[in-house]
């Protein structure tokens, strides 16, 4: 199996999504300044995560799409012999064509675009970044176009944070990119609604398990009948069980552990920090109860935010026993 290291790149973007930690320093322009990485530390990480044998590197943490040598990166990362190279970005500059063959022909062999609505009006309240959807939208066919061609190794997927805005409409959406921007692997992510929320953020952003549980019902059967891919992440297994579905073994495992390249290990450069994302996520960012510990997908669940606890009801959650 392969082993796969994420390099960050630290705090820049150009986007200002409301819930995301990056927004911060993109609303005050500091990434302008001192918050991109080096690329000579960058070439460093890519050599000893190589010598490693690591073969699958990702690029996702912020945007690197606004990184002065984001081809050269890639390039050197190719030159290490990685054989998967992927990048999650919100695709703005790779509305140019030409910048995003280019990106390709540097051997970037998978791109997710975060892309949170069909609706142009949420996504540009999300991201604060107004008429800039069209060119997501374009940069998503430039990247087809190139896959189409058989210059891009992989099909273009996205990923999107499940919020108040978006969730009645989530089943639209993934049949507006599915049939009009042929996507066919969704990754959706329920919301984190950390400490630099501002209090009108959460009032129109929040948004609980109960409340979205019909809806998560409605794209399941939707997602199965067209075989479109996706899988969530921060839902824990208890909420699937609750859909009703005969063989919710089968649910919980195709729509929560079909996960494709995990993360090993995430390498902050700039605070000299390294952990394994997925061990953080259980043991420091995210809680369960007690009785959690007699389920049966207890080892394998997901769990909770610490933050959703703080703010929503432990009745939400049962363990599953049979």
């Amino acid at each position: 199996m392969k082993k796969h290291i994420e390099i960050n790149i630290w705090k820049a973007c150009n986007n200002k999504c409301r819930f995301c930690m990056s927004s911060q320093y993109a609303i005050k322009r500091v990434w302008e300044t001192f918050w991109l990485v080096a690329f000579n530390l960058i070439k460093k990480e890519i050599k000893t995560y190589a010598i490693k044998w690591y073969k699958s590197i990702w690029y996702i943490w912020w945007d690197i799409s606004i990184h002065p040598n984001i081809y050269e990166i890639i390039e050197k990362s190719r030159k290490y012999w990685f054989e998967n190279i992927s990048i999650i970005t919100n695709a703005m500059v790779f509305s140019d064509y030409n910048k995003a063959e280019k990106l390709i022909l540097s051997w970037t062999t998978r791109i997710n675009i975060s892309i949170h609505s069909h609706n142009c009006n949420i996504e540009d309240y999300i991201t604060q970044i107004n008429w800039w959807f069209e060119k997501k939208l374009l940069a998503i066919d430039n990247f087809n176009k190139l896959y189409n061609h058989k210059v891009l190794k992989n099909p273009i997927s996205i990923n999107i944070v499940l919020n108040w805005l978006n969730y009645k409409d989530i089943t639209k959406t993934c049949l507006y990119f599915y049939k009009i921007k042929n996507i066919k692997d969704i990754r959706i992510n329920f919301l984190w609604n950390r400490f630099f929320f501002s209090e009108d953020d959460k009032k129109k952003l929040e948004l609980s398990y109960t409340e979205f549980l019909p809806y998560l019902k409605e794209l399941i059967i939707f997602s199965i009948k067209i075989n479109l891919r996706i899988t969530f992440d921060a839902i824990p297994a208890c909420v699937f069980h609750k859909l009703g579905f005969k063989n919710h073994n089968f649910i919980i495992r195709k729509f929560l552990w079909e996960e494709l390249d995990y993360i090993d290990e995430v390498s902050n450069i700039n605070m000299d920090v390294k952990f394994n994302w997925k061990e953080q996520k259980r043991n420091e960012l995210k809680t369960k109860f007690d009785k959690c510990n007699d389920c049966l997908y207890s080892n394998k669940c997901q769990w909770i935010w610490k933050e959703y606890v703080k703010r929503y009801w432990e009745d939400e959650f049962n363990a599953i026993l049979f």
